[in-house]
């Protein structure tokens, strides 16, 4: 179940960035903050697994 959410979190912010980048009625203060919103949530997420991956061996 867990992989299942931090999958939908994923395909929710790179499909958003896609779509945030397309639309051009959005201002330019809100894209760059669902940009940087996605960088710190992406990094994060790999930041847990990296951690995860290197406790196992």
């Amino acid at each position: 179940m867990k992989n299942r959410i931090e999958l939908i979190v994923i395909l929710f912010f790179v499909l958003g960035s896609t779509s945030v980048s397309t639309i051009d009625i959005l201002p330019h203060q809100f894209a760059s903050m669902f940009y940087g919103t996605a960088m710190v949530v992406l990094i994060a997420i790999s930041a847990m697994h990296i951690y995860q991956f290197f406790k196992k061996t």
